[in-house]
């Protein structure tokens, strides 16, 4: 018996949901693609009738996990006045919930140390997600696009570097601690842009 379309096409969601999970709570070698099958409820036999390889399965988990972030960020902006969106955005992002559940958070903070030793067509899309990511924040802020692109580049890479530093420590109160140190850091940053106007371009006056 043959399955209609719309049965494949959700049991391909159901697959590249359970591995945009995995991946991120295990990394990209740190789980089988039988165990994702299994974690999608069906067997490891069935894979290659959706997908040609496990690199076509990360490239599309990578995109889903791409989109659930900047889902989120999307809600955090639109309950947030104009000018304090890149905040709010960095906050909601270094949290604990964050940092206790990479399944569900950020794939470049789960991921990117592994994306050097991925093939061209994982590396493609890892890095069409970190511009994406970063373009969402850029727009956020109110400034011109140099500047935007300034404060972006520095509140993203505090966002990325303080969650994977949060997560090697051993402790969850020395994590929390440490992540409410970036915090302060990324809001007394923003205030003193804020207040001293429109953020330096970097050429001087």
């Amino acid at each position: 018996m043959s399955w209609p379309p719309e049965h494949k096409s959700s049991t391909r969601q159901r697959i590249v949901e359970a591995a945009a999970k995995a991946y991120r709570e295990f990394g990209l070698d740190g789980i089988s693609t039988a165990e994702i099958m299994k974690r999608a409820g069906l067997t490891h036999g069935g894979f290659y009738a959706h997908f040609p390889s496990k690199d076509a399965l990360v490239a599309e988990a990578l995109e889903m996990a791409r989109a659930d972030t900047l889902s989120e960020y999307g809600k955090v902006a639109a309950s947030t006045p104009e000018q304090g969106k890149l905040l709010a955005i960095a906050e909601s992002y270094l949290s604990s919930r964050h940092r206790e559940h990479p399944e569900t958070g950020c794939p470049i903070a789960a991921l990117g140390s592994e994306l050097p030793r991925q093939n061209p067509e994982v590396r493609e899309k890892f890095g069409t997600g970190v511009l994406a990511q970063f373009a969402t924040l850029a727009r956020s802020m109110g400034y011109d696009e140099e500047a935007s692109a300034r404060l972006a580049a520095g509140t993203f890479a505090a966002m990325v570097g303080g969650i994977i530093l949060a997560r090697a420590l051993p402790g969850s109160n020395d994590a929390d601690r440490f992540l409410a140190h970036v915090r302060e850091f990324v809001r007394d940053a923003l205030a003193a842009d804020s207040a001293a106007g429109l953020p330096d371009d970097g050429h001087g006056s």
